[in-house]
């Protein structure tokens, strides 16, 4: 009976170990929107092992051509690279890219950008693993 009672609890905990880990792996995803007008850019930001983090969304141009840049920090660290998506009016681009800063800590901060082709800047968002703030 002992037997059998401590197999339970273990399990009643494997279960609720579980739980939380799902619940975790839910807050890791950060949701994000850009506008002017009505063209926008929706989407989201993965944040990975801490080092990593991906954006994904989708580019929808309106009036002109717009384009979103993203970039990443950690204190007085950035991403490397500044990756930049574009579309045309009538085209709805669809983007995925990653960013990494190998140091402790990694990606804390995302940058988004959204701006024309001579870089008006029309919109811009900081993002943390808690949400996001105009920026």
């Amino acid at each position: 009976m002992r037997v059998l009672r401590a197999l339970l609890a273990t399990v009643a905990v494997a279960g609720t170990l579980l739980t939380a880990t799902t619940a975790a792996e839910a807050a890791t995803t950060t949701h994000w929107q850009l506008t002017y007008g009505a063209s926008k850019a929706v989407g989201t930001i993965a944040w990975g092992d801490g080092r990593t983090a991906g954006v994904s969304g989708t580019i929808h141009a309106v009036s002109g051509f717009r384009q979103v840049c993203f970039w990443g920090i950690n204190g007085g660290t950035s991403t490397p690279d500044t990756p930049c998506w574009a579309t045309f009016p009538g085209v709805d681009t669809p983007f995925s890219d990653s960013l990494t800063i190998n140091v402790p800590g990694g990606v804390n901060t995302i940058y988004l950008n959204f701006s024309d082709q001579y870089h008006h800047e029309f919109d811009q968002q900081r993002c943390t693993r808690s949400g996001c703030v105009a920026g």
